[in-house]
């Protein structure tokens, strides 16, 4: 049987292709609200969907890298250049450019196999070890909210941990706090992580005393010569003075922390039991998760996104029980795959809980849009609003009614009488010429553009469309009170003749 030093290009294929299937098995469990970010592309004024948020400010940066946010909440992302500056280098479309999250996600789950294979894993252990760290907060918010790049940031800790050799563990010191500022946070735990795997050969100089020099002359750039550039929230003091971050029920707070790794706390645990022959060891590991799960809390509103700076302990863990042989691995691997794939997952935040759905729940809403994207409440409001004579809110609302409605005909029609109202004929003829192209069997459609036309002394416009609002409205029809004033009107004689 071939193995993977006799012959190596089958080995990598096989790695790739096992990262692209388990990609897209994820993909399907945890899916994208892909009808979001369609909703948004097709109408930027929903840019407030939590899906797409960050996405409106990320894209700001592309175009002005450095320059200040708009958005107060995700001011704190000012100096996270490195994806803004190749999106602006290259010109990449929106598109194309949010899809490089999902590139780290499928080279993370390369890695992750690359790493497993190569400490002695078979293929469908490394399968159940790969679906378990995959289906955490990493890949839910790479992949499910656009703008965020935490696959980046994960595989970046799993570089510093566990590369076999230097080079790329000094490239992610340099690069990746530029990607997220939590890299330089959770470095220590992702250096102390590889010293742990491989203390023999461990080399103190290279592995950990070049890269906090990396590090320190990040935070020199960042927190020195970035700080008085920054806006308001920007820096490190603005941003936690924002708000109380553990300002949240208990349950809520230990759902964020489990939504973070979900079944690769297992593997964390694991990796301190199995060290605790070494008691220091083990006690320096587990009092360093516990210190980095707290600040974690303490500094992000995401409590299930903070857990991702973890990660390496999971991975830590399975190395270490496949070096050591443990009876229960593969039973711990079948059911941890299990349980991330059945148990529902969630964004967890301080203030909030957003449940991630499957690509089928997906396509179901695809055909019946949330109520966010529904134009009969935003129409309906903007009706309330008239009443209340909030005729700026109404004309927004019905805005968006008009470009949410599969038929935009009843928006356009409210919006065009408020229009009218205001003796904004052009505004209106506007919207009832609308009403006649989508509602065109309609008479009060020609009716009300014929009302536009002679208000724009368009008379033989305004004639036309009263004879087609005529020919398909009932015989009693021109009886109707407002009906016969507009015909006195319209076929009156000029005032002064």
């Amino acid at each position: 049987m071939p193995t993977a030093e006799s012959n190596p290009l089958r080995e990598n294929l096989l790695r790739w292709l096992l990262a692209a299937g388990i990609f897209a098995l994820l993909l399907v469990c945890f899916s994208p609200s892909w009808g979001a970010f369609r909703l948004w592309s097709r109408v930027p004024e929903l840019s407030g969907m939590i899906e797409t948020r960050r996405a409106v400010s990320v894209l700001a940066q592309v175009e002005h890298p450095g320059a200040p946010i708009a958005d107060e909440l995700h001011r704190a992302i000012q100096w996270r250049l490195f994806f803004p500056v190749i999106g602006h280098v290259l010109r990449l479309p929106p598109p194309l450019f949010f899809g490089l999250s999902y590139v780290g996600g499928l080279f993370l789950l390369a890695f992750l196999i690359t790493l497993f294979r190569r400490t002695g894993y078979g293929w469908l252990e490394t399968a159940f070890a790969a679906i378990a760290l995959g289906s955490a907060s990493w890949f839910f918010t790479s992949t499910g909210w656009l703008g965020y790049f935490d696959s980046w940031l994960a595989l970046a800790l799993l570089v510093t941990a566990f590369a076999g050799t230097h080079w790329p563990l000094w490239l992610a010191c340099v690069l990746a706090p530029w990607i997220d500022e939590r890299f330089v946070i959770a470095a220590p735990l992702a250096l102390l992580c590889r010293w742990l795997h491989g203390p023999e050969k461990f080399d103190f100089k290279r592995e950990v005393g070049f890269p906090a020099v990396l590090l320190f002359t990040f935070l020199f750039v960042r927190l020195g010569l970035l700080s008085g550039r920054s806006a308001s929230g920007a820096t490190v003091g603005g941003y936690l003075g924002q708000r109380d971050y553990l300002a949240a029920p208990l349950p809520r707070i230990a759902l964020g922390i489990w939504e973070g790794l979900r079944a690769g706390w297992c593997f964390a645990v694991t990796a301190v039991v199995l060290l605790w022959p070494h008691r220091a060891r083990a006690v320096v590991l587990a009092v360093t998760l516990v210190a980095l799960l707290t600040v974690g809390l303490a500094t992000a509103q995401d409590y299930s996104r903070s857990m991702t700076m973890l990660l390496p302990a999971a991975v830590l863990g399975l190395l270490l029980a496949r070096e050591a042989a443990v009876r229960w691995l593969p039973l711990a691997l079948q059911v941890s795959a299990a349980v991330a794939l059945l148990l529902p997952a969630h964004h967890v935040m301080n203030d909030a809980v957003a449940p991630i759905f499957s690509l089928q729940h997906h396509l179901h809403y695809r055909d019946h849009p949330p109520a966010i994207a529904m134009s009969e409440l935003y129409e309906l409001r903007a009706i309330h609003a008239m009443e209340r004579g909030d005729f700026a809110r109404a004309e927004a609302d019905l805005a968006l009614a008009i470009k949410l409605a599969p038929n935009p005909a009843s928006p356009a029609k409210q919006r065009g009488i408020l229009a009218a109202s205001q003796q904004r004929w052009p505004d209106a003829h506007r919207d009832f010429s609308t009403m006649v192209e989508h509602d065109g069997k309609n008479p009060d459609a020609w009716f009300m553009r014929a009302q536009a036309n002679l208000a724009l002394n368009q008379s033989a416009a305004a004639r036309s469309d009263f004879d087609r609002a005529r020919s398909l409205a009932p015989a009693d029809w021109p009886t109707r009170p407002d009906v016969a004033r507009f015909l006195t009107r319209l076929y009156s004689p000029p005032s002064g003749k």
